[in-house]
């Protein structure tokens, strides 16, 4: 049953109608204008985008005390003037065309019946749709989005904190998880670790990843940066590491880890089978000593690495070098090891080859609890490299680790692509981004902060999930970044409540506004009781 709302009236556009009516319509609802030009009949379906309320007899320029005569005559109820985004001439099978001129003048405006609203936005128990949600301004119409286009054409999920971004990315995840879609969580607060994903047989699919750094695999530049040795502050330090690094890795190759005896010079008990951060620290050590003396103590030795060893692929630097910049080198990486503990670990599975493994039709969360930004930076560049070119290999070549195509969803995305400052997950996100289209690795950044998140690397996100956003500047942000982003649409993001979104891009047809629902995976992350803790503590006590 469509209501009738009004006539159109004004100068009315192939994108843009205005209509007046007495019954008052709400923003975001759809409605279509109906009338015949020449020998065709013609729905042409819109949306909402504004709302203002007139009355004819009175002005801004009014006294107060003419309005007061005016209201004494008669109830001053006013009139609703609309104005419509058009979505296009609507087809018997739901489809939209675009217009090639402007409705009628005097055309009746309706609001949109829900089986019509059903027609045009498809079928949401197809297989390659998650169903999300309903129509905010019509509860009956459920909303699907389409996986295909979320995993090759990149997602952005936006809102302030607590606007629902957690739980519009755990619904997403749970659609993906009945249809055994791969997924990586990048996991700052460990909100997703105990979450219940389950796949179409019931079966809990949640895989937890216990982050383990191994150091060989890693470059020199990725320690560096880890131990928090910048180039541009630190570069007489950042130069000492690389060349120490590079030097130590090209002196253990063809070392057998089992046979290695690794003896401290300067203290007792060092482990047999160096580890490679304890190598690193024997060999900083010894060239500092080397330093202080002047000569090699004759009873050095690190790992398998003897007096003549070291000489030999340390002796030209040592001399080149100053003893503040090996001893500043050296406090790095002490506190690295301390910071880090049994996170470095060498020979450790590379992530890349869990989720290829048992990770594989799973919702694989990476647990980064315990990280610095740092750390958290080299782990998520280096997985998301890795899993572009194990994606580009099987695509290829049909071997890999990768068979099957992955989202990665990158929680607190502002952290790993901050606005102005150069990281390297900003350069991974880049580089994926524009490469991955046709490999099958898709990218979901989520934020609460999107004035801080670079803007190129927003930009190509093609699909949007935008929840409430309050700040300005928040605003035009992402407006700038998003093409599809009107003005019109714009003015929503301050009055949506918790779980109400925009979405926008390929993976919908139309810019909707739509109401989550509510998703049943997520254990943490909401808003603690801070009443009733306190309370059942005390009580307990």
């Amino acid at each position: 049953m469509r209501r009738f709302l009004g006539y159109c009236v004004g100068v009315l556009r192939p994108d843009e109608f205005t209509f007046t009516s007495t019954a008052p319509p709400r923003l975001g609802e759809f409605v279509i204008a109906s009338y015949r030009d020449g020998e065709k009949d013609f729905e042409v379906l819109g949306i909402v985008s504004r709302i203002e309320r007139f009355d004819r007899f009175l002005h801004a320029d009014n006294y107060p005390e003419h309005v007061e005569t005016i209201r004494k005559i008669s109830p001053v109820k006013g009139v609703f003037k609309t104005r419509v985004t058009v979505l296009g001439e609507l087809g018997h099978d739901g489809s939209l065309k675009r217009l090639k001129y402007p409705p009628m003048p005097g055309a009746p405006v309706f609001s949109a019946p829900a089986s019509v609203l059903k027609r045009v936005f498809g079928n949401p128990d197809d297989i390659r749709t998650a169903k999300i949600g309903t129509l905010l301004t019509s509860e009956s119409v459920e909303v699907g989005v389409d996986i295909n286009q979320i995993v090759s054409r990149h997602l952005a999920v936006l809102a302030v904190t607590g606007g629902g971004k957690s739980n519009a990315v755990s619904v997403l995840l749970e659609e993906m998880a009945k249809k055994r879609i791969t997924a990586l969580i990048v996991d700052v607060h460990g909100e997703y670790v105990d979450a219940d994903f389950y796949g179409p047989n019931g079966e809990r699919i949640t895989n937890p990843i216990d982050v383990r750094i191994d150091l060989t695999q890693l470059s020199a530049s990725d320690i560096a940066t880890i131990s928090g040795i910048d180039f541009e502050r630190s570069n007489r330090q950042y130069y000492v590491l690389m060349e120490v690094v590079d030097r130590l890795k090209e002196a253990r190759k063809g070392v057998v880890i089992s046979d290695v005896m690794d003896i401290n010079p300067f203290e007792e008990g060092l482990p047999s089978g160096p580890p490679f951060i304890e190598h690193i620290i024997c060999v900083l050590r010894a060239l500092i000593r080397r330093k202080s003396s002047k000569a090699w103590d004759e009873g050095i030795r690190c790992g398998s690495l003897s007096v003549e060893d070291l000489e030999r692929h340390f002796g030209d630097f040592v001399d080149v070098v100053e003893k503040q910049e090996l001893i500043g080198t050296y406090i790095r990486l002490v506190n690295l090891k301390g910071k880090l503990g049994e996170r470095l670990k060498d020979n450790a599975t590379p992530i890349v080859d869990i989720i290829g493994g048992v990770g594989l039709g799973k919702i694989n969360v990476l647990d980064l609890r315990g990280f610095d930004y740092e750390a958290m930076d080299v782990v998520v560049s280096h997985t998301l490299l890795s899993i572009l070119k194990e994606r580009k290999r099987y695509v290829q070549t049909r071997q890999g680790k990768l068979p099957l195509p992955v989202l990665v969803v990158i929680e607190e995305a502002h952290i790993f692509a901050p606005k102005g400052v150069s990281t390297k997950t900003k350069y991974a996100l880049s580089k994926v981004a524009r490469e991955a289209r046709k490999f099958g690795v898709g990218l979901a950044l989520v934020s609460q902060r999107p004035k801080g998140l670079d803007e190129n690397v927003l930009s190509q996100m093609n699909n949007w999930i935008i929840l409430r956003i309050v700040e300005p500047e928040d605003q035009r942000h992402v407006q700038r970044a998003s093409e599809t982003l009107s003005a019109d649409l714009l003015q929503y993001l301050p009055s949506l409540n918790p779980g109400e979104a925009i979405l926008i891009g390929p993976f919908v047809k139309v810019p909707l506004l739509v109401k989550f629902r509510l998703s049943q995976a997520r254990k943490a992350g909401h808003d603690i009781d801070v009443v009733g803790e306190s309370l059942r503590f005390f009580q307990g006590n």
